[in-house]
């Protein structure tokens, strides 16, 4: 499988995650859903959450959609991106 582009497997410490979370909050306060939605995405998921999407939507809607893969790959490895 050729993956188009590059997933985000940026990491970021549990203070900048909490960061993150407390800001897309309070864009969401602001009425402000879709720059809430850019911050939430950013969030690293969990390995299981990634597993779940990649096998409902595929690794291309993952990639296209910016979510933040860091954490699956630490946990299942590089090869998961092509798998």
């Amino acid at each position: 499988m050729n993956l188009i582009g590059e997933p985000n497997l940026r990491e970021y410490t549990e203070d900048e995650v909490l960061e993150m979370a407390v800001r897309s909050g309070l864009l969401l306060e602001e009425g402000k859903e879709a720059e809430a939605a850019k911050a939430i995405a950013d969030i690293p998921l969990t390995p299981d959450a990634a597993q779940a999407l990649k096998e409902i939507y595929g690794m291309s809607w993952l990639i296209e959609h910016n979510v933040n893969l860091s954490v699956a790959v630490k946990k299942y490895g590089k090869d998961w991106l092509n798998s």
